[in-house]
């Protein structure tokens, strides 16, 4: 049976952070306040915010990859602010820097 991968791409305003929030909950089927996990226990929001700014001109960089995992899914960020929600099966993800 495969996993179902949604992929999110927030708005151009939107924290990257905010979105990935929404994304697992989505992916979840609950509200984002029923989380176990706050994204900040799992990586620096601050940090990956500012990782994927978008630039002035509103373009995004191709490069670079983060992944981590949150309640129990695995999420890829990608330098076009993709979000990729996997949900796992038992076993965590440990978080990874790819530029």
């Amino acid at each position: 049976m495969s996993q179902a991968k949604l992929v999110y791409r927030p708005t151009p305003n939107e924290p990257l952070s905010e979105t990935i929030v929404h994304a697992v909950a989505d992916t979840l089927g609950i509200d984002p306040v029923d989380l176990d996990d706050r994204i900040s226990d799992c990586i620096d929001p601050d940090a990956l915010d500012r990782l994927f700014r978008p630039e002035t001109d509103g373009t995004t960089s191709p490069d670079g990859l983060v992944v981590f995992s949150m309640a129990g899914c695995r999420i890829e960020v990608e330098g076009n602010r993709s979000v990729l929600v996997t949900p796992s099966r038992g076993g965590s993800v440990a978080t990874e820097l790819e530029a």
